[in-house]
């Protein structure tokens, strides 16, 4: 019936409301206790009010208190509860009409104890704080945070207090500190044998200049399921879908680079069949009727490259913009 829970194997009423026998069939129903402060009522209010004098009144004392017109009950662990947020304790809910602690926390007497955890691996540091302000997110400052040397603050939410957590790399190697990542930095990141990975704890985030698998001017230099690799292009020898373009516009097809289904090869003014062939694969138009002086669009539509105007279907080009030349004075 409506209002109505299953607890320890019997129906019993929620505790929003309240058994009555109905008077017409004399069978027992669950009726929905009144909930606001000057509502009528009989014996029975919503929790935390109280019926005195026909009406519900909030009754401040203990951990129950009027906030916004509202009263409400601030629970502890163990205590009696109606909504999550009457639980006050950090990392509590409301369970079966009792605060008690979310799961993959402790209880500790009256507290809900979470172990600190670093969500990029490794084991937590020290208590820290967060000195930068949210919109340095793109621009990673110095002195962030007061966390040692390889070490970034992890905050919870938008608090400012945190716990140590170190740096690492996506394989596990150790940063490169003495490299930046800052395009305007004296001594960056050398990109043939290492790259910049960006690590975020949801609110914040920064470049590790962390150590390439693969030398990027080595002929292998995909790293592949722990293997170096050769980057495939169009028509040229594979063994794996993931070398030809990463598998976004090409496969892998009887060892050799082909484009998928809805691609063809891209075509411009600098591309010969010959001599310098296509190698990479575009998206299909819908259209075929356009010439090759065009581009597709993500959505799959052609336009006319910069420099042409679409004229007929076609896309036909410009001609130069005109110049005036100033006429030398005379002289006397």
């Amino acid at each position: 019936n409506k209002g109505s829970i299953c607890l320890r194997g019997r129906c019993r009423c929620h505790p929003h409301y309240a058994q009555i026998i109905d008077d017409k069939r004399g069978n027992p129903r669950c009726k929905r206790l009144p909930a606001k402060i000057g509502q009528m009522c009989t014996t029975k209010c919503r929790e935390p009010l109280f019926c005195r004098s026909g009406q519900c009144q909030c009754v401040q004392r203990g951990t129950t208190t009027l906030v916004n017109g509202q009263c409400i009950s601030m629970s502890r662990v163990g205590d009696r509860c109606t909504r999550h947020y009457d639980c006050s304790a950090p990392f509590s809910a409301c369970l079966n009409s009792q605060c008690v602690c979310i799961s993959g926390t402790i209880q500790q007497g009256l507290q809900c104890i979470a172990k600190p955890a670093c969500p990029l691996g490794g084991i937590p540091g020290n208590e820290c704080i967060r000195k930068a302000n949210q919109h340095m997110v793109e621009n990673f400052v110095d002195g962030a945070d007061d966390c040692p040397l390889g070490q970034v603050c992890i905050t919870i939410g938008e608090s400012s207090m945190g716990h140590c957590c170190p740096k690492v790399c996506p394989l596990g190697t150790l940063p490169e500190f003495n490299y930046s990542c800052d395009p305007t930095a004296s001594i960056r990141c050398p990109s043939d044998t290492h790259f910049c990975h960006r690590i975020s704890d949801g609110g914040f985030s920064q470049s590790l200049c962390c150590r390439r698998p693969c030398n990027a001017m080595a002929p292998k230099a995909l790293y592949i399921n722990g293997t170096c690799m050769a980057r495939g292009q169009l028509n040229s020898q594979c063994t794996a879908n993931e070398q030809c373009g990463g598998g976004e516009s090409m496969i892998c097809n009887r060892g050799q680079c082909e484009c998928l289904a809805g691609f063809h090869p891209l075509v411009d003014p600098v591309t010969h069949p010959l001599r310098n062939p296509s190698q990479t694969c575009t998206r299909d138009c819908e259209s075929e009727a356009l010439s090759r002086d065009t581009t597709c669009l993500k959505p799959g539509r052609c336009q006319c490259k910069c420099g042409f105007k679409m004229e007929k279907q076609r896309c036909i080009e410009l001609p130069p913009s005109p110049t005036t030349t100033r006429q030398p004075s005379g002289t006397n």
